[in-house]
């Protein structure tokens, strides 16, 4: 399988911006699917306007009419309507590799996973869309459509310093789950990044499977520590459970309470999102070497 032009929606996102630049630099011809009424700009990159409502009989002509090799999408997950469509349009269009919008703090596979945190079943839905296309022979010398879904865990360098982690950084508070000691993988954005063009790069290698990446496999003590060396300051630690922070969090998330959703998605990447020793563990397939812990917890705490 040979990729030559990608294309990207959701390039200004909080995962799409790093994306959108690692691609930027690769050996691709990249397109951008910007919406009709979008006000961003791509200065570097060819634009491709689509209708707001990703209908998929002028998608599938747009992507058709620009040759594109593979599709990466970067929108929310839950918008699951929109995200089929763009599937949908990319199968009809003769698009050889997608790249869903998984890039999951957690493993949307995983049964408990979409039972304490219910919003992962949207990736489910479309990954598994994307597994009923899979060996469907698509006729006129297309063949067949394959895809691969990134699950990086929590994003490190975004997330450190807006709670994701427990940790209140400014406040110099952290809010350790189960005595702190559960090793969980976390990527930085960048590495996230690389790790889409690596796919690009390796489509017969990573076709159809999910791939569960990290820059560090690390404890939230471990975090904690690095922390208090580059501050240079003792933390309050507030010692959790995370079963009882979890079921004290639910009936809100169940009610649509945005920050119950952000903090149980939080709380369980820290304690049911370990990779390492995973099969479908590929930083190794990807070529892709582990970070330095202190290094991005420098950077970060520098900005």
């Amino acid at each position: 399988m040979s990729i030559k032009n990608v294309a990207l929606i959701g390039g200004t996102g909080t995962i799409g911006e790093p994306i959108l630049a690692a691609l930027l630099t690769s050996s691709f011809s990249i397109s951008i699917l910007n919406r009709q009424s979008s006000k961003s700009t791509y200065p570097n990159a060819d634009v491709i306007t689509i209708p707001d409502d990703l209908n998929v009989p002028d998608v599938t002509r747009l992507l058709k009419e620009h040759h594109i090799d593979a599709l990466v999408i970067a929108i929310k997950p839950a918008q699951v309507d929109q995200n089929r469509r763009l599937v949908e349009a990319a199968f009809k269009s003769g698009v050889k590799h997608v790249i869903p919008a998984e890039f999951g703090s957690v493993d949307s596979a995983d049964a408990k996973t979409r039972e304490v945190y219910p919003i992962a079943h949207c990736k489910k839905e479309i990954r598994d869309y994307l597994i009923s296309l899979q060996n469907q022979d698509r006729g006129d010398g297309q063949g067949k459509m394959s895809w691969s879904a990134l699950v990086p865990a929590h994003f490190f360098d975004w997330g450190l310093t807006n709670s994701l982690l427990c940790f209140d950084v400014a406040g110099r508070k952290a809010f350790v789950q189960d005595g702190g000691d559960i090793k969980f993988s976390v990527s930085n954005l960048d590495f996230i990044a690389k790790a889409v063009v690596r796919v690009l790069e390796r489509p017969e290698a990573t076709k159809n499977r999910m791939l569960y990446i990290h820059s560090f496999h690390v404890t939230q003590n471990e975090v904690l520590a690095m922390l208090e060396k580059v501050t240079g300051e003792k933390f309050e630690i507030i010692q959790q459970s995370s079963e009882e922070e979890l079921k004290a969090l639910r009936p809100k998330m169940l009610d649509g309470d945005h920050e119950a959703m952000e903090m149980t998605v939080g709380i369980w990447g820290l304690v049911a999102s370990d990779w390492a020793g995973k099969e479908d563990f590929a930083n190794e397939v990807l070529g892709l070497e582990e970070e330095d812990l202190e290094t991005t917890v420098r950077r970060v705490l520098a900005k």
